[in-house]
């Protein structure tokens, strides 16, 4: 019994489509070099006219010689023609390699990325502390208490030959407390005598005119003037050498308070240079008991 032309372009089909489905399990990355058609039937030339623009997807592609070309798996049109007008963009060629060929290559990066975890912060030593970092309180030390040293002396809270270390940097002790303290009242807030934020915030803007000049922070000499100097005078006035009250010029450190000074530096055996040093005062508060 004849076949007609019908039923021998089916069975083609058929054998045409377990070849390429063979090809199909073996096509990857590379092109091997694929199978033919050649002797499929008679009318393998019609046969072919009907396929030849059919591109398998990810797999291959028939020419019309009746060979098959691997296809790469980034192509995924149904026809050549779509293929070729797809390529004929330049910009849409370059979005397909964009977003399908190099996305595997992006993954990765993205996987070799996670696995540097960004470095922990060094933790902060008394070397490396900064002004605001920690509460000073009574005796820390470290660098941020250099930097409180500096501000309290600049606005006339500590005295500029302040000493006490500790690890070479300046210890928080009691004239240090005092200091703040002193700071905290002319501020107008708790007097507390440590430092944290508030205290950081308003030492930074301070001015020092609003100090209170607290006798014993600094050297006073002639033409000095202040609370100290007030408190100066009272003090020589109780240690037994008050200058005279009607040659005084209110809260300045006039001739006649030099000369009060000077005569107490005699008496107790002092340099005698009318200048109100630290050691003056000291020994000017013990003899005023």
């Amino acid at each position: 019994m004849k076949m007609n032309k019908t039923s021998k372009r089916i069975i083609r089909s058929l054998l045409a489509s377990a070849v390429l489905s063979l090809f199909h399990s073996q096509s990857e990355a590379e092109t091997p070099t694929p199978p033919t058609l050649d002797g499929i039937g008679d009318n393998n030339a019609e046969n072919l006219d009907v396929m030849k623009q059919k591109v398998f997807k990810h797999v291959v592609k028939l020419k019309p010689d009746g060979t098959m070309i691997g296809v790469d798996s980034h192509r995924s049109h149904s026809s050549h023609r779509s293929h070729s007008s797809h390529r004929s963009s330049s910009s849409g060629h370059s979005s397909h390699y964009s977003s399908s060929h190099y996305s595997s290559s992006s993954g990765s990066s993205g996987t070799a990325s996670g696995l540097y975890s960004t470095p922990k912060p060094v933790a902060k030593t008394y070397k490396t502390y900064s002004l605001g970092d920690r509460t000073l309180k009574r005796g820390m030390y470290g660098n941020d208490v250099n930097e409180l040293v500096s501000k309290l002396q600049s606005n006339c809270y500590l005295r500029k030959d302040f000493s006490a270390t500790q690890s070479d940097y300046y210890l928080f002790n009691q004239d240090v407390e005092k200091a703040v303290r002193q700071f905290q009242k002319d501020a107008k807030i708790q007097e507390t005598g440590s430092v944290g934020g508030t205290e950081v915030a308003l030492l930074g803007s301070w001015n020092s005119s609003k100090s209170t000049l607290v006798l014993g922070v600094r050297d006073l000499k002639q033409n000095d003037s202040g609370a100290d100097v007030i408190d100066l005078i009272e003090l020589l006035d109780k240690a037994g050498f008050p200058p005279d009250p009607e040659k005084l010029e209110g809260n300045k450190y006039n001739e006649e308070v030099k000369k009060a000074v000077k005569t107490f530096q005699a008496f107790a055996g002092l340099e005698v240079t009318g200048i109100a040093d630290k050691t003056t005062i000291e020994k000017l508060k013990v003899s005023a008991k």
